[in-house]
Order: C-alpha cells, then structure tokens, then sequence
C-alpha cells in the first residue's frame, strides 16, 4: 500500500527541489573544475552537457529515495477497491498480435484467462485476440489455435478472434478499431501484449478499482520479466525484480494521479480511451513524422489533459512480461522506443498538457538523448581539459570529490533496493536469502558497468538515425534465447569496435597515458563489444541471478511458459486446411466481409483447385484469404467433387489433417 498525501501537489514540489538541489551541488563541482585554469568557450558546450546528465542522474537517484522513505510512512487511505464498487463493469481483454510465435501467444492467453474464470467476478470479462498478421501462415495458424481453444472450452460467446486486412495504424490503429467497432459493449478494457500474462486475481482487482473510482481513466500494472534463460535476459530479470520495486514507488510517489501508460497490462475506461485518445498523424517526413510509435505516453497525457486521472498499481503482483534475450535484441526494440519517443518533443510544448505529463515526456526523450550527451562529453573532455596539459578531470581535490559524489548516486540506489529487500524476510526468502541476493547484485553491477557503453552508443546511432529521416521497421519481437551468431555479432558491433578504437587514440594523443586510462572503463567495453554480445546472448543457469517467479513460478506463468510446440510446415499447408476442413473454414470466413466477384477469381479459383495453394505466390495467397467468393467455390468444389475425380491434390480431404 502505497503513502497518498493530502495535497497532490507537494510530492511534486519536493520531489523536483531534491532534484534540483542534488543537481546544483553537483554543478558547482564541475564549474570549479573546469575553471580551475581559466575560462574557453569549449567550456560551455562542456558544462552544457554535464548539466543535462548530472541532472538526469539526480532525478534516477530520487527515485529510489522517496520509494525508499515512502515505503516507510504510513499510508492515509485504504486501496480504492475496498470502498465502493457496485457496477456491471464488463471488461474486455484485447491482445493485439503481429506475426507471432502462435503457440506461445495462445498458451499466455489461456493461462490468463483460465485463471480469470476462477475468480467470482469471472462473468464480466471476454477475451479479444487482434491480429494485424501479415503472413499467410500466422493468419491460418491464429484461426486454428483459436478454434481448438473454443472447441475445448466451449466458451465461443467468450472468446473472439478478429483479423485486419490492413494494418493502417499499428498497434493504436489495431486497438482504436476495436473500440470502435465493440466499445460500446464493454466499461473496461485490458490491453495485453503478445508476452502477456496476468493473474485472474489481478484482473478482478483492477476491475474493483476501476467501479471504485469513475474519475480513473487508466490503471497500470508493474509487469515482472519472466521466462528469461540466457545470461543477458537473466540480468534484466534480476534487476527487473530487485530494483523495479523501489524505483516505481518513488515514481507511484511524485507522479500520483498524473501517471503514465506502458501500453499494455493495463486496464482503461473504455469511455474515457475513445473520448480522449484520437491519435493525430506527425507533420513532416522521416523518422520523427507519420504515425506516433509510443503512443501510449501520447494517450496518457491526452487522458489527462481531460481530467481523467492515470495511476500506477504499484502494489499489485500478477502482472508479467517476457524480455529480450540478447544485447542485440534489445536494441532493436530500443530503436522502435528511441524513435517514438523522440517523436514526443512534438507534445511537449502543446497547449492543455498537465505538468506531469510533461515531466514524462522529457523524461522518455531524455533517456534516449543521454547517450549521445555522453559520448559528447567524453570527447569534450578529452578535447578541452586534455589541450590544457592537464588531462582529463581526477588530479585535484574537488575533482575527486565530483567523482565520489557520482558514483554515490550510480550505486546508493542499488543499495537502497537491497535494504528495502533485506528488511522484508519473507520477500528476501523467495531468492535464495541475503547472500545470494546480495552477490547477484555484484554480479549484475559489473555486468551493466560493461554493457552501458555498448547502449551509449547503440542509442546515438539511433538518435542520429532518427534525426536524419529514417524510418523504424515494425517486426515481432524474438523473445527465444537463440544465441548471436558471431557473424551477427561482428555486422552489428564493429562500429562500437571502431568507437572505441578510436577514443583510444583520441585519449592518448590529447592526454597521454592518462587519457588512455581514464577513458578505459569505456572503451573496452567498445573494443569488445562482438565477444560480450555472443557470451551474454548464450543460455545461463547462474543461481545468483533467480527471481522468485523463476524459483516457484506462479501457475499462469508455468503454463504460459511451457514448451511450444514448433510447426515446420509451410503456409500451404495451412491454407489446404482451411479449405478443407469445415469448421475452420467456418470460423475464417465469419471474419472476412464480402468483396464481391473480381476479374481474377476464375483464373485463382482454377489454379488452387488444379495445383493446390502451395503454387501461389505470397501476393496470391494473401488475395485468396481475403476474398470470401474463392474460398467457398473452392471449398464447394472439394466436398462436392466425387474423391475419384478430384485433382490429387485434394484427394486426401477426409482424414485431414494429416499432412499429404
């Protein structure tokens, strides 16, 4: 339960003041540093960008200060679900896929949703699966898996599926159109992602809150990572669980009911989405124009802009995602994230936005923002202090009083996280104890001292990217622990390699051996960044970095995370099912509008019916899914035509589905 004072405005105040005062000691060091030996104009652009980093590190730090002191004070009101909820409440749970592992999309929903039909509150809740998949297979696949699940459950007035031709939007545009299209019929929805799993229990509390509070638009979740096996994907899961925690109460803390939306594990007044939640087209080409990427900050603001408050669940367990598995995995989803939130300093100036929203959106630029400032600053420094004779900052008293006073706000917030775990012992327990705990810390502190140059320089190529116009691909994800390939690994890092090389030599002619040492801790990373890639992306069963879900996972999770099972046939195979068997040619034509006779029918018709689907083209067998007409003369065909005169092709059509 989290500490709710009586005026929403001064954890705010004296949130940002803490900042702000952290900052300025911090500023005054470095000006005393930099000025030591006189003033230069390079000392602008160098204070400049220690300015912007300094401050974003305080405001890190003041994160797991207040979660930390907010842990320790009273809470002055109960949880919203324990005043009033009387309501009907009906609650939509919508997955939005996009070519997706199906099995294991399907196994996260049915865990999720078995569990919700456990629970008394049960009844209210139906389930949506939104396919935006553009590839034949996944498509058929979806509508299979979907029909299986009905015909075991029986729950067909319970379950949906939905496919869209066009794609036009994303993920908002997937979502906005089934608002549009079943809004009306639902108070709630909850926006799970393809990696999705949550507890029945959470679900109906979320609802509760929901009916309890008619001015909260939107309720978010704190996702833990789950289902991680490589040694990259163990370390965020640990820092996920360990650090997460406190960081989120400090932010619970400041931000109160002008929150923020992570795009899925949520629960949102559907009345409130479809007021507010219109999203407009960016003016302008590249990569900061067109369509919002991150549009869930985009719809957090536009809810608050109308009075709607948005607030973190921070208490709630039963909420889990899934990670990516490698370094290079996770900056491809970086690269979709860097952009759309650089696409936000288009709002942040715009007329009607809370305060608060504000703070976010800068927040989720800056993030991104910070790594080229890094890199900046380090080549300033090399460039100003080294040209002065002195080499780069650490030779006097106040240089190495800047320098402690750093590394105590990079490392008192993990110490905090532990002490908050430490003093709870039944929390503490569910990892192993302390000592494991506390050496999976260590572990996982060395780790990412390695891998934070590696991310400096992946987010500047994609800020630069960025700026210069170019356009992210929308993929899926791979969540499997594959492994890099070092073919892979030496396409995607010789660029840091080459970064690195070259600070080096930087360093070393500005500033001797010095600046050699001095730039290390960054430039070995760089220099072996391809080696630290394969290594990390490779399975791990390293103890020290268990979380509790991974020790005795929850039995969604257990489910959900099962082996799926792994199709090697092709789409043509899929689609002969579909045009065979009568139940799944059914349940796929439910979903696909007439389009009327159109002049290639006869000539697609023909050659499916002679050659099976396997002799299309991708264009043609997207066509063929999509026209209602082919498919049932087809169908007609095969089950009207005597066996001995059907095409051979088709000839096994009654002990389908075995494959011919």
């Amino acid at each position: 339960m989290q500490f709710v004072p009586a005026d929403p405005m001064k954890p705010v105040v004296l949130f940002l003041a803490s900042v702000l005062g952290l900052a300025l000691l911090g500023w005054a060091l470095f000006t005393r540093v930099i000025l030591a030996d006189g003033w230069q104009w390079g000392d602008l652009l160098l204070f400049a960008s220690f300015a912007l980093l300094f401050g974003y590190l305080c405001f890190g730090f003041c994160h797991a200060a207040f979660g930390f002191f907010s842990r320790r004070r009273p809470a002055v009101r109960k949880p919203d679900s324990e005043g009033e909820h009387d309501g009907e409440g009906r609650v939509a749970i919508v997955m939005p896929v996009y070519n997706e592992p199906v099995e294991r999309v399907m196994q996260g929903l049915e865990a999720t949703f078995n569990s919700v039909l456990e629970e008394a509150d049960g009844t209210y809740f139906d389930l949506f699966i939104l396919s935006d998949s553009t590839k034949v297979r996944k498509w058929v696949e979806e509508k299979e898996a979907w029909l299986r699940w009905l015909q075991r459950s029986g729950l067909d007035t319970r379950i949906f599926y939905r496919h869209r031709n066009h794609n036009t939007g994303r993920k908002a545009g997937n979502v906005a159109d089934f608002c549009n299209e079943y809004g009306d019929r639902y108070d709630f929805m909850v926006v799970l992602d393809a990696d999705s799993v949550m507890t029945g229990e959470t679900l109906v509390e979320l609802r509760r809150r929901m009916n309890a509070n008619p001015r909260l638009g939107l309720l978010q979740t704190v996702p833990r990572l789950v289902g991680a096996s490589s040694f990259y994907g163990r370390l965020q899961q640990f820092s996920n669980r360990v650090y997460g925690g406190l960081f989120l109460s400090g932010l619970s803390y400041w931000q109160g009911e002008g929150g923020n939306f992570w795009g899925h594990n949520a629960i949102i007044r559907m009345k409130a989405f479809k007021e507010c939640c219109g999203l407009p087209l960016l003016p302008g080409p590249g990569g900061l124009g067109g369509e919002i990427l991150s549009h869930d900050f985009v719809e957090a603001g536009l809810l608050r802009a109308k009075g709607w408050e948005v607030r973190l669940a921070e208490d709630l367990a039963g909420s889990y995602e899934e990670g990516p598995q490698s370094l290079i995995e996770a900056a491809r989803r970086d690269r979709r994230w860097c952009e759309g939130n650089l696409q936000h300093s288009t709002f942040l100036l715009s007329k009607g936005l809370r305060q608060r929203t504000r703070i976010h959106l800068a927040n989720g630029i800056l993030g991104y923002l910070s790594s080229p400032l890094w890199l900046v600053l380090i080549v300033l420094s090399l460039l100003v202090l080294g040209n002065r004779g002195e080499g780069p900052p650490g030779g006097d008293g106040v240089a190495l009083l800047l320098l402690l006073y750093t590394v105590a706000l990079l490392l008192v917030p993990k110490l905090l996280c532990f002490v908050d775990l430490a003093l709870d012992r039944e929390e503490v327990a569910k990892y192993g104890g302390r000592s494991r705990v506390f050496a999976g810390g260590i572990l996982e502190t060395f780790s990412s001292i390695l891998l934070a140059p590696i991310n400096m320089v992946f987010h500047t190529q994609f800020v630069i990217a960025a700026l210069l116009g170019c356009k992210v691909r929308w993929d899926a994800q791979n969540r499997d622990a594959e492994g890099t390939s070092w073919e892979e690994a030496w396409t995607v890092h010789r660029a840091h390699l080459f970064v690195g090389l070259g600070l080096q030599l930087l360093a070393v002619f500005t500033s001797g051996w010095t600046g050699f040492l001095f730039t290390l801790p960054v430039t070995l990373p760089l220099v072996f960044s391809p080696f630290l890639s394969v290594c990390t992306s490779r399975p791990s069963q390293t103890r020290l970095l268990a979380t509790p879900e991974e020790l005795s996972p929850p039995p969604e999770v257990a489910s959900a995370l099962r082996p799926a099972k792994s199709s090697p046939l092709d789409d043509s195979y899929w689609i002969r099912r579909m045009l065979i068997e009568p139940p799944l040619h059914i349940a796929h034509l439910a979903g696909t509008p007439p389009t009327g006779r159109q002049e290639r029918d006869a000539k697609l018709i023909e050659k499916v019916y002679r050659n099976g689907p396997s002799v299309l083209s991708e264009e043609e067998k997207t066509y063929l899914l999509q026209s209602r007409d082919c498919l049932e003369e087809i169908h007609l065909a095969i089950w009207q035509t005597p066996k001995r005169e059907l095409p051979k092709v088709w000839r096994r059509r009654g002990d389908f589905p075995a494959a011919a």
